[in-house]
């Protein structure tokens, strides 16, 4: 298999045609169907269905473009690492965000990165656990900043912890419940919780089971911030938000936190990567600014902003 080969199996596969990527890599449909043909023949499988309609992949065409993706995205990385050598760092960084730790810490940490490098080119993707590491194992993200689910923590990605925070129950102001000290009475109400596929259980369940509760009757689920802001401000749900976020000026607007005594959950934030792929200088730089940020938030003698991080505990 060579290089060029790869590269135009990923090209088809983005833009659904030979037609397509032709157009793309500015060469001739003939040009990339001999190419599919010649890698074919050197793995002895058809890596394509031919038909009047178009084109779709076999297993193995399917299997192929997943390692093909990576392979690409490696030597693009190796690429812009040498450019970065041998002048000002350039290229692209794509990296994945959990919501509540995009809305706390990413414009600052945005800001710092690009005073050091102002000449790349950033891509974020906003998404849960289950939404972004099938692009991070398929290459199309860098790193994600986020919550691993623990069964993958050993295995095919690489987990460097940031920070560790708690969570609290948020309500509207004036929610019927503003006033309520635990969890048992809240069993009655209505929530509108985060739902990770990444996880084998529901945050509802994994919760109310430690302090031997039953999960309430009544749950809907969520997977974006932006709806779940809008449900909560105008509705008698309730929901179960980091603090961190919390304490951001536009959640402080919107809900507020309940006075639980109850511990509620503890979660670790950091760095996740592909196992055995070291990451960039450009993505180093993106990471040491957002320990910087949080670092000084969390020594700030400023009161609002050290408000904002007040339930973090870095990890060194």
């Amino acid at each position: 298999m060579k290089t060029h080969q790869l590269n135009v199996l990923v090209t088809i596969a983005d833009t659904g045609s030979i037609r397509a990527a032709a157009r793309t890599l500015d060469l001739s449909p003939a040009a990339l169907t001999r190419t599919i043909r010649d890698l074919e023949a050197d793995l002895h499988v058809p890596l394509v269905n031919r038909s009047a309609t178009g084109i779709t992949f076999t297993e193995y065409g399917r299997a192929l473009v997943v390692h093909a993706r990576l392979v690409v995205a490696q030597i693009a990385q190796a690429e812009a690492e040498i450019d970065a050598m041998r002048r000002a760092p350039a290229g692209k960084l794509t990296v994945g965000v959990t919501p509540w730790v995009a809305l706390a810490f990413l414009s600052e940490t945005t800001r710092c990165f690009l005073d050091q490098m102002p000449d790349v080119q950033l891509e974020f993707y906003e998404g849960l656990a289950g939404v972004v590491q099938p692009k991070l194992r398929d290459g199309t993200i860098d790193f994600v900043i986020g919550r691993l689910a623990p069964v993958t923590v050993q295995s095919e990605f690489r987990h460097v912890p940031l920070f560790v925070t708690h969570s609290t129950v948020v309500a509207r102001r004036g929610h019927p419940a503003a006033h309520a000290r635990s969890l048992a009475e809240l069993t009655d109400a209505t929530w509108l919780l985060p739902w990770d596929a990444g996880s084998r259980d529901s945050h509802a369940h994994i919760l109310f089971r430690r302090y031997g509760l039953a999960e309430p009757k009544r749950i809907h689920y969520v997977h974006s911030l932006a709806i779940a802001l809008a449900q909560l401000a105008d509705s008698d749900m309730l929901s179960i938000f980091p603090w961190p976020l919390v304490e951001s000026d536009m959640v402080r607007e919107r809900v507020c936190a309940l006075p639980i005594g109850d511990d509620l959950e503890e979660t670790s934030i950091g760095i996740i990567s592909r196992r055995g792929q070291p990451m960039s200088s450009v993505a180093e730089c993106f990471v040491q600014c957002l320990r910087n940020v949080i670092s000084d938030g969390v020594r700030s003698s400023d009161p609002d902003r050290r408000r904002l991080f007040h339930a973090i505990e870095v990890v060194t």
